[in-house]
């Protein structure tokens, strides 16, 4: 009988590579060390997650996201319909062809939860909660088990779904691109009271609000739960204060996008910093051992600004799942699929890394009291002022919801800077909206 294969971590990337695996026919032990969510959803709060830092900051899950799961996972889909999810689409018409053209409106640990319990009835998972990996044993190049505090477990297949700072990949990948995001955020969540009908929003499941030296977007997800993060410059110790509960409610308070929502709800956590970020894509090693596969954040990480990691990780766990189930494949069946995940995420890494230093540019020049306008006609094409644009140039509007949902490539091509010119009272790509407040204003309201 074949040995079962490990899966390492039971985030997004390590729960939907193990449901893909098991109905392929594939045995597979599921190693989590955090424990294994409530069984009803309205419990969800008291899930305790300290393997997931990750998980107090608001997710999305866009179009390619939800394309991708309706079509691999439809019961996983289904059920988060069922449990009152929203799919929430832009403004704007959703054209027949454009299904998928929504942001699916759920807390990260709601997918997770979801996600659960599509594994419980999968009888060839052996799911193994509490269990930290130390290391990967390797033997003649070749993987041969999982070393943890009760001992070494044989594996000769192992499929690393650890994340970005995964220890187990250290010996084993090496680093193709990286950069700094040049963003600090600062998250709290909120509940909406109990009666009060879901209030607007602007992007799907989102408000953004771009700022000149800040930013900040309000999130909605399930069951009344929403959050708002606002963001700042790493270096900026002024803005630091946005830590303080206090400091950061009389922040958002100046927000009027937002106070539809901050008018009937109240918080549910402390304020949660997540600072040290950096844009990193890796790929093996060239002494990585046979039986060794990354996937999900431990081959590409990009700023969570765009929404991007959930799509990333399914995207490339389909592939992946499909490849092991097929067995075979050779010696170099690993360095092929991550190859194949590399090849996959470049483009979208690339383009966060371009979104990223040009925002990190105008706030460093807005904060500095440079004139930040000199930097606009560099500025990558901004897709939110391109769907506002919608109503004068339709194809524009579609383009910048395709793009935002992970559904069409890159938006820098001559063509769109011609549209975008066209539209005679479009604002310039990157400028601040007028509902904005100013970045004295933030710093005021910081001070008390």
């Amino acid at each position: 009988m074949a040995t079962p294969i490990a899966v390492v971590g039971a985030g997004v990337a390590g729960l939907c590579t193990a449901l893909l695996l098991a109905r392929q026919g594939r045995d597979v032990d599921l190693l989590d060390r955090d424990t294994p969510p409530p069984d009803e959803l309205a419990e969800l709060g008291e899930w305790q997650r300290p393997g997931t830092p990750q998980a107090q900051h608001p997710h999305v899950y866009l179009g390619l996201f939800r394309r991708l799961l309706r079509e691999n996972l439809p019961d996983v889909h289904g059920d988060l319909l069922a449990g009152g999810i929203e799919e929430l689409p832009f403004s704007g018409n959703l054209p027949g062809a454009e299904e998928d053209l929504v942001m699916m409106a759920a807390r990260r640990s709601t997918l997770e939860w979801a996600l659960h319990r599509a594994l419980r009835k999968e009888h060839q998972i052996r799911y193994r909660p509490g269990v930290s990996v130390q290391a990967v044993e390797v033997a003649g190049g070749r993987v041969r088990g999982l070393r943890t505090a009760r001992g070494v477990a044989e594996y000769d297949v192992v499929v690393d779904a650890t994340g970005a700072r995964s220890r187990l990949a250290v010996p084993f990948r090496g680093v193709v691109a990286e950069a700094e995001c040049g963003k600090v955020y600062n998250t709290r969540f909120y509940r909406l009271r109990p009666g009060v009908p879901r209030p607007p929003l602007r992007y799907g499941s989102v408000t953004v609000v771009d700022g000149l030296g800040y930013g900040a977007a309000l999130f909605c997800h399930d069951l009344g739960y929403f959050s708002i993060d606002i963001g700042r410059l790493p270096e900026d110790e002024t803005l630091k204060r946005l830590r303080d509960p206090d400091a950061f409610e009389r922040v958002v308070a100046l927000f009027a996008a937002f106070r539809p929502w901050t008018e009937h709800c109240a918080p549910v956590g402390e304020v949660v910093p997540m600072a040290g970020l950096r844009n990193v894509l890796y790929d093996l090693a060239d002494d990585a051992p046979v039986g060794y596969f990354p996937v999900g954040d431990t081959v590409c990480v990009t700023d969570p600004t765009f929404g991007r990691g959930m799509a990333l990780a399914l995207a490339q766990a389909v592939p992946l799942a499909r490849a092991l189930a097929a067995g075979g494949g050779g010696a170099d069946l690993n360095r092929r699929t991550t190859a194949a995940a590399v090849e996959l995420t470049r483009p979208w890494f690339d383009d966060v890394v371009l979104q990223d230093r040009a925002r990190t540019a105008l706030w460093r020049a807005a904060v500095a009291g440079r004139p930040w306008q000199d930097l606009l006609p560099g500025m990558p094409p901004n897709p939110f002022l391109m769907i506002d644009a919608e109503d004068r140039d339709p194809e524009l509007g579609l383009l910048g919801r395709r793009y935002v949902s992970m559904l069409h490539g890159t938006l820098d091509t001559a063509d769109v800077r011609r549209r975008i010119a066209a539209v005679a009272d479009s604002p310039a790509p990157g400028q601040a909206p007028a509902h904005a407040p100013s970045y004295p204003a933030i710093v005021e309201a910081l001070a008390g």
